[in-house]
């Protein structure tokens, strides 16, 4: 009952805001003005738009938070679906001051190092979308419900510890591999940044929790 009662309270928080924000900065990329948005709130490295964080616009690692393709409907879908089932819960847990500390750190720290990386490889792209975050939450949401189960792709049944696992699998060997256009080490950003909170800021170590929790029964001297 308390627990229901807590949703209740929160049913409207931080991740509805966020998921809205993303919305809101989504539609007018529909309605054709993606150039200008674009250039103002991509992380832009060394491209041929007036704005790049390279030469200044320091705010587009935050703001690229919030942007996410036109070209790809599921890219927007895919973020802000994982980001309500996975973040929900946290927020319950922790309050939603403490989420959004958690989502805006490690996304913003995701994207300065995504950038620092392009920039120190002399790379010309434009950087968009909620992943870092998201990957940052699923972390953290696998810290706390690790044998929880989801319907990967939505149709194959898998615990989130190994969801987590076979990602950075995907990921490393994507980056490593596969040229498709995707930041794929931005996700795995995500997944350091989040072990990093979560070891510094709650005193958890994900990988404990996930893979070795009988380690909490125990006291070491």
């Amino acid at each position: 009952m308390n627990g229901m009662n807590d949703f209740r309270r929160t049913r409207i928080g931080v991740v509805e805001i966020i998921i809205i924000i993303n919305a809101i900065l989504f539609l007018p990329k529909l309605l054709g003005y993606y150039n200008i948005f674009d250039a103002l709130f991509n992380l832009n490295i060394r491209t041929n738009s007036s704005f790049n964080f390279d030469s200044g616009a320091y705010w587009q690692a935050l703001s690229a938070m919030f942007m996410h393709s036109e070209r790809n409907f599921m890219h927007i879908v895919f973020n802000m679906y994982g980001l309500y089932i996975f973040g929900k819960p946290l927020e319950i847990i922790w309050g939603k001051g403490k989420f959004f500390l958690f989502y805006m750190i490690t996304g913003l720290l995701t994207n300065i190092a995504s950038a620092l990386i392009f920039i120190m490889t002399d790379s010309s792209l434009s950087l968009l979308g909620a992943s870092g975050a998201v990957f940052a939450v699923l972390l953290a949401f696998a810290s706390y419900y690790p044998d929880a189960r989801l319907l990967l792709f939505f149709f194959i049944p898998l615990k989130v510890k190994w969801t987590v696992l076979l990602f950075t699998g995907i990921e490393l060997f994507s980056e490593l591999f596969v040229r498709d256009g995707v930041a794929h080490f931005a996700h795995l950003f995500g997944f350091l940044f989040a072990f990093l909170y979560l070891l510094l800021f709650f005193r958890i170590n994900a990988i404990q929790k996930m893979f070795f929790p009988d380690r909490d029964h125990y006291n070491i001297y």
